[in-house]
């Protein structure tokens, strides 16, 4: 409780103190965890980027690798944050245009954010997955998919679960992973003159995901005991 003068309790200062600093090391972890990787930091260094003791990694996340956890899941979370995605769903309008709004949302994001160390820890972990990306996976991704499912299902007229449908996740979905590591130089060099201009990718992602999308409705449909 605040005392008589307005200002905020020893107790209550003290938990305003400890969450800023939690804050703090998870940024400024965040950012030198994008730049030099898991293994190539150090809680030292995590401590004196943040200006706290060094303690302060093991009293707020038990260790490195639980504050790298708590990375990811802020990584992920920034990228495309499950509450974002349950009401883009539950939002009037047809399949397609939901389609539509996601994958805009999603290109706008990586195109926006480019440089932000979120999208950058994403992409190491794409490219080389830490052991603590499997319990990420399991709190964010799992549940975020089977959204994506669903909504692809209803394009489709198809069951969530049907080999059609995980496979055509696949196929929409990929393009959007492909985007956080497309800042890298070799994809430069092997797709010389390539244009990650927003708004023609999204006309292109999203006439190829809808007409790939009915065409393999179509054959599954003919063939409903895949």
């Amino acid at each position: 409780m605040d005392n008589a003068s307005g200002k905020p309790s020893v107790a209550r200062a003290s938990r305003l103190d400890g969450r800023a600093t939690r804050l703090q090391i998870l940024e400024k972890a965040g950012e030198l965890f994008a730049e030099q990787g898991l293994a190539n930091t150090t809680s030292k260094q995590i401590c004196e980027h943040s200006q706290a003791n060094s303690a302060a990694v093991n009293y707020h996340f038990v260790n490195k690798e639980g504050l790298y956890r708590a990375v990811l899941l802020e990584a992920h979370a920034r990228f495309l944050q499950m509450q974002t995605l349950v009401s883009l769903s539950e939002q009037p309008g047809s399949p397609q245009d939901k389609l539509r709004a996601l994958i805009t949302l999603l290109v706008e994001r990586i195109h926006n954010h480019p440089d932000g160390w979120a999208l950058k820890v994403l992409t190491r972990e794409l490219l080389s997955p830490s052991p603590e990306f499997e319990a990420v996976l399991r709190e964010q991704s799992f549940p975020k998919a089977h959204i994506l499912r669903s909504l692809l299902g209803q394009i489709m007229n198809l069951p969530a679960d049907h080999p059609t449908t995980l496979r055509s996740a696949i196929s929409v979905f990929a393009p959007c992973l492909f985007l956080l590591i497309a800042h890298q130089p070799l994809t430069r060099h092997v797709l010389q003159g390539l244009s990650i201009e927003p708004q023609g990718l999204i006309e292109h992602m999203v006439s190829y995901a809808l007409g790939g999308l009915q065409a393999v409705a179509d054959t599954a449909h003919e063939a409903p005991n895949e």
